[in-house]
């Protein structure tokens, strides 16, 4: 059965890179390896590879809670867990393998106790169709945040709130500044239909621009309250905050450039999706951060002529 599953998963995963085409795939593969490469060198460090470590956890953690098979294989296999825990298990090898490698046997140990613990988790990120007074603040032509808000609008405003009434403790904000800006990545996995698009009315370059402006300032106006709480309590520290802050505008910007490089209507670009995990690496191990940048630049200039082919008649 194990067996089945894994040759599944594989053809699924040639699947989604055949669709990606040649040049993307060799990009992505010199991706790839310059981040084992890193991790693997880092591993080196006791400190960076607990950081590692968690990251990677983190990362498994966001996949176990977003699985759309999560109910097929309850349904279907009463050792449903045991397929996740060797699905985790295989693409945690690398990580493991530098581990063991420069002898980091706690970090090990630690991996290996959270695969075992993330598999009996069956977290669901909360979700409603809440329409509040809070949300006709959003701008109409926002319509990720709209509806991203709408969906996820509970644990939002419950990260946010916990924050700020916890904000003396010094580590109170910059976790939740992580989070809302690991949530506000779901915001841009469906691809908007063709209409939306259009009713914009704008050029490629400037409906590019026009949602990273537009991101980066409802993504200030959501974490400068906080921030500000923050530097109230910890103003020699105010360097966490603002930096984790200008990451995850760098990383947003990122994600909008990936979903319209290989925007299709009414789409999730399995593309797409592949190149926004490895942005996200790039928020949880900040080594990655600087391959993440160079690479938006690539994407938006994949984007403006991937949208020219939609937007051909506002140039």
């Amino acid at each position: 059965m194990i067996k089945s599953l894994l040759i599944i998963r594989l053809k699924q995963i040639f699947r989604s890179l055949s669709g990606i085409g040649l040049i993307r795939l060799l990009f992505l593969s010199g991706l790839t390896g310059f981040a084992g490469i890193a991790l693997f060198l880092k591993s080196s460090e006791g400190s960076a590879a607990r950081w590692i470590g968690a990251g990677w956890l983190l990362l498994l953690l966001i996949i176990q809670s977003g699985r759309g098979d999560k109910h097929f294989l309850r349904s279907h296999f009463s050792g449903y867990r045991f397929i996740f825990l060797v699905e985790y298990s295989l693409l945690s090898v690398p990580v493991l393998f530098s581990f063991l490698f420069h002898g980091q046997w706690i970090p090990a140990i630690g991996l290996l106790l959270g695969l075992m613990a993330v598999v009996h988790l069956d977290l669901k990120i909360g979700r409603s169709n809440l329409n509040t007074r809070l949300q006709k603040f959003i701008p109409s032509d926002c319509i990720e945040w709209k509806a991203g808000v709408r969906k996820h609008f509970f644990i939002l405003i419950t990260i946010w709130i916990i924050a700020a009434a916890t904000s003396f403790f010094i580590g109170s904000v910059p976790v939740a500044i992580f989070l809302l800006g690991l949530v506000i990545f779901s915001f841009f996995e469906q691809c908007e239909p063709y209409p939306v698009l259009l009713s914009y009315e704008l050029s490629s370059q400037r409906f590019l621009l026009h949602k990273i402006r537009r991101q980066a300032l409802l993504f200030s106006v959501l974490v400068a309250p906080l921030i500000g709480l923050y530097l109230i309590f910890h103003i020699e520290l105010w360097y966490i905050p603002v930096a984790e802050f200008f990451i995850f505008v760098s990383l947003h910007v990122y994600v909008i450039t990936t979903k319209y490089a290989f925007y299709e209507p009414n789409t999730k670009s399995p593309a797409a999706q592949t190149f926004g995990s490895i942005g996200i690496l790039g928020g949880i191990i900040p080594v990655f951060l600087p391959a993440v940048w160079v690479v938006t630049i690539w994407f938006y200039m994949k984007s403006i002529k991937n949208l020219d082919y939609y937007l051909n008649d506002y140039h």
